[in-house]
C-alpha cells in the first residue's frame, strides 16, 4: 500500500534545517526535530519548534514529537499544535494519505464509483483540514464530495449513504474544548469505522508519512481556508458539493418520522374528542395538532456556538413545528466558544446558563441543546414553579423509545413486535431492556460507542431483516430508525419536540411521563462518574480487579462483594469471561487487554468500570433496578460510597477525583 514518493521539487523539500549539532537538546530528540522540519512548512509552526530547539527544551519537544496521535475507531482527536502528537496540517495530510491508500487497496471498486465525502465544523483548522483531505484524494484522481459550508456531523454519515461513497471524513472534535480538533472516519456502509479497518488505516498512515505534493490543487504554504489558496481544488473536475442532494434526502427521511396529526386532521380529532373520545397519552393519536403545539409554545434552543442552528430550523420546518427561539449569543459558529468553559451540554448549569435565562425570560417550557457538531442532544424542562429539570441521556432515551415504539405500533400494526429491535450501549440504562421484555420487541446491547450501535443495527437489518426503530447511549447520543446509522442531534431534537408537544397537550409534563414509564417498567436509579488517571495507573487498577491475574481469564480472581453487596456475575471484556453465560464466555466482542469489567450485584444492580479510550479517566456506570425508588437510591448510594477505595483502590493507585462533582 505504498504511494509514490513526494515531489522533491516541492518548496517544502528544499527548506534548510537548523544545524542540529549545535542544538542543546538530548540526543534522542534531535532526529525527531529534523524529521518534523522536513515535513512542516508553516512559518508559525516551524518557528515554535525551532525556538524550542534553540532553547534546548527537550521535554517539550519530546512531548510534541516523541509519539504519534493515535488513529483508532474514533479516528483522531487531540489538541491543536505542531508535532506528531498534535492535530495540525501535517498530521491531517498524512492521515488522509493513509486513508486514501488503504481504500485503494481494500475498497477500490467503491472508491472508484462513489469517491469520498468530506465535511467540517466551525472549529479552528476544520475548513483547512477538510481541504487537505479533499486535495489528497483528488490528487489521485478520486471523486470528492466536499461540503462547501460547515455541516453537522450527521450530514457526513448521510452523505456516505446517499452517494454510495467508499468513506466519509468529518473534521470535528465534537464537544471537546476549543484547543482540540479531530478527524472522524466513516466506512462505506455509513457507520463509523470498527476493527479491522482502524488498524489497517493506522498502518497505511505509518507507511505513507512523506507528504505528497498537492500543488496546484492547494497553493502556498497554507492555511488553506480561502478561495485563493484552494482555487485549484475548487476547480478540480473530481470535486463536487453534496449539500443540495444530501440535505434534500436527509429532510425527506426526517419527514417520515413526524407523528403529530397534520393540520388538516385537527378538526376531525377535535370532533372526536367532543364526542367523548379519550386522548391516548401514549401515541400521537387522539390529540389535535393545534392543542399540542399550543401547549408546547416556543421552545428555546442553543447550538452552543456550533453548527446546529440552520439545520435544526429546517428540521422544525419539516415537522411544521413553531420556530424555536435560538440563544443569540450562542447562535453562530465560533471556534473560541466565548460563553462556555466547556462546550458540552452534559456538563451542567454553566453550559445551560444562557439557555435557561432565555427560557425564564420568555416563559418557555422546553429547552434543547446540541453539542458543537450537532450529533448529540440535551433536553431540559422548566416546571410551573420556574425550576429547570435537565434530563440525563438515559432519561431522554427512555422518553424517545416510548414515543417511537407507541407511534410505530399504531402506524404499522402489520409488523410483528418480534421483528422490531432497539439498541443501547452496555453502559447505558437497562430500562430499554425492561421495556422490550414487556412490549415484545427485541433489545440488543452493544459495546460502548455508536460505531458499534450503528454497525450492529445495519447488520440486523441486512442479515436478519429486522426493523431497527431506535438506538441510544447514555452520553446523550440518539439514532432514530429510518435516518442514518449514527447518532444525530438534529433529527432527535425535532422528534423530541413533537413528543414534548403531545405530552404538554395531554396535560402532563415530561417528568410526569417519565415517572409513568418507571411505574410501568420498573424504577432505574443510574449513577455515573469518573476518576482521573493515566493509562499505566488504569492498567494497574484492572490488574488488581483481576486479583493480580492480569489479562488471563483462567488466573483472574474477582471481588466477591462491593460495599458488602454480593457479586452475582462478572463480565470481563479484557479476558472474554462472562459468568452469566452458560459457557462462561462473553457474547459482546472482546479483546485481550481491554479495560472494561461489569459486575452483576445482588439487588438487581449492575456496575461497570471502564478505562476511557480518549480521555485520562477511569469511568464507572452503576444502575439499580427496583420497584421502590427510595430503596434503589439507598443501594446505589451504598455502592457508590464503597467502589472508590474498596474496589478501585483510589488512594492505593494514586487516582484522583474530579475537581467538581460529576
Amino acid at each position: 500500500m505504498q504511494a509514490p514518493p513526494p515531489c522533491r521539487a516541492h518548496p517544502s523539500c528544499r527548506r534548510s534545517l537548523l544545524p542540529l549539532a549545535s542544538a542543546a537538546v538530548e540526543p534522542d530528540v534531535a532526529p525527531l526535530v529534523q524529521r518534523w522540519l522536513q515535513w512542516d512548512r508553516r512559518g508559525a509552526s516551524r518557528q515554535r519548534v525551532t525556538q524550542l530547539l534553540e532553547d534546548g527544551s527537550s521535554a517539550q519537544l519530546r512531548e510534541l514529537l516523541g509519539s504519534r496521535l493515535e488513529f483508532g475507531t474514533a479516528g483522531l482527536r487531540g489538541k491543536m499544535g505542531p508535532g506528531t502528537a498534535r492535530m495540525n496540517a501535517v498530521v491531517v495530510q498524512q492521515t488522509a494519505q493513509g486513508l486514501c491508500v488503504y481504500l485503494e487497496a481494500v475498497a477500490a471498486e467503491q472508491l472508484a464509483a462513489g469517491g469520498i465525502v468530506v465535511g467540517y465544523d466551525g472549529r479552528h483548522g476544520s475548513k483547512e483540514f477538510a481541504a487537505l483531505t479533499g486535495a489528497v484524494f483528488a490528487s489521485r484522481g478520486h471523486r470528492v464530495a466536499l461540503f462547501r459550508r460547515v455541516v453537522p456531523t450527521p450530514f457526513v454519515a448521510a452523505g456516505v449513504a446517499e452517494l454510495g461513497a467508499a468513506a466519509g471524513v468529518m473534521v470535528t472534535a465534537s464537544h471537546n474544548p476549543k484547543e482540540y480538533n479531530g478527524y472522524k472516519v466513516y466506512w462505506g456502509n455509513g457507520c463509523q469505522i470498527i476493527p479491522p479497518h482502524d488498524a489497517g488505516i493506522a498502518a497505511a498512515i505509518e507507511a505513507n508519512l512523506d507528504l505528497w505534493n498537492l500543488e496546484p490543487l492547494l497553493a502556498g504554504d497554507g492555511p488553506y481556508e480561502d478561495d485563493v489558496s484552494t482555487a485549484g481544488l475548487l476547480a478540480c473536475p473530481q470535486l463536487s458539493d453534496p449539500w443540495e442532494r444530501v440535505s434534500a434526502a436527509y429532510y425527506a427521511r426526517l419527514e417520515a418520522l413526524g407523528y403529530l396529526p397534520a393540520a388538516e386532521a385537527a378538526e376531525t380529532a377535535e370532533a372526536a374528542s367532543r364526542r367523548g373520545g379519550a386522548s391516548d397519552s401514549g401515541g400521537a393519536g387522539g390529540l389535535s395538532r393545534a392543542a399540542a403545539l399550543g401547549a408546547l409554545g416556543t421552545p428555546v434552543y442553543t447550538p452552543l456556538h456550533g453548527v446546529g442552528a440552520e439545520p435544526l430550523l429546517q428540521a422544525f420546518r419539516t415537522f411544521s413545528l413553531p420556530e424555536p427561539y435560538i440563544v443569540p449569543s450562542q447562535r453562530l459558529p465560533d471556534p473560541d466558544f466565548p460563553t462556555v468553559v466547556f462546550p458540552n451540554p452534559e456538563e451542567g448549569a454553566g453550559t445551560w446558563a444562557a439557555a435557561f435565562a432565555a427560557a425564564s425570560e420568555r416563559g418557555a417550557r422546553l429547552v434543547l441543546a446540541n453539542d458543537p457538531d450537532a450529533d448529540r442532544l440535551a433536553v431540559a424542562e422548566r416546571s410551573p414553579s420556574g425550576q429547570f429539570r435537565p434530563f440525563t441521556g438515559n432519561e431522554i432515551g427512555a422518553l424517545l423509545a416510548h414515543w417511537v415504539w407507541t407511534n410505530f405500533r399504531k402506524r404499522h400494526p402489520e409488523v410483528a413486535p418480534s421483528r422490531c429491535v432497539m439498541l443501547a450501549s452496555a453502559v447505558s440504562s437497562k430500562l430499554l431492556g425492561a421495556m422490550a421484555e414487556k412490549e415484545g420487541f427485541v433489545f440488543v446491547e452493544t459495546l460502548t460507542g455508536f460505531k458499534w450501535l450503528g454497525n450492529t443495527a445495519m447488520r440486523l437489518e441486512r442479515e436478519q431483516g429486522m426493523t431497527v426503530l431506535f438506538a441510544f447511549e447514555e452520553a446523550i447520543g440518539f439514532m432514530l430508525g429510518g435516518m442514518y446509522k449514527d447518532k444525530d442531534g438534529i433529527s432527535a431534537a425535532s422528534v423530541f419536540a413533537e413528543l414534548a408537544a403531545h405530552t404538554y397537550g395531554s396535560g402532563r409534563t415530561l417528568d410526569e411521563l417519565l415517572r409513568g414509564l418507571y411505574d410501568r417498567y420498573g424504577f432505574f436509579d443510574y449513577r455515573s462518574g469518573y476518576f482521573i488517571t493515566d493509562a499505566a495507573k488504569s492498567r494497574a487498577v484492572f490488574n488488581d480487579l483481576r486479583g493480580g491475574g492480569g489479562f488471563e481469564g483462567r488466573t483472574a480472581v474477582y471481588a466477591k462483594d462491593v460495599a458488602g453487596v454480593g457479586v452475582t456475575s462478572v463480565r470481563d471484556l479484557g479476558t472474554g469471561l462472562d459468568t452469566a453465560q452458560p459457557d462462561g464466555r462473553a457474547v459482546l466482542p472482546w479483546q485481550s487487554g481491554d479495560m472494561m469489567i461489569t459486575y452483576g450485584l445482588e439487588g438487581a444492580a449492575t456496575l461497570t468500570l471502564r478505562a476511557s479510550g480518549t480521555e485520562p479517566k477511569l469511568k464507572y456506570y452503576l444502575e439499580v433496578k427496583g420497584s421502590d425508588a427510595a430503596a434503589a437510591a439507598a443501594l446505589a448510594d451504598r455502592l457508590v460510597g464503597g467502589l472508590a477505595e474498596e474496589l478501585v483502590g483510589l488512594s492505593r493507585h494514586g487516582l484522583k477525583r474530579p475537581a467538581t462533582p460529576h
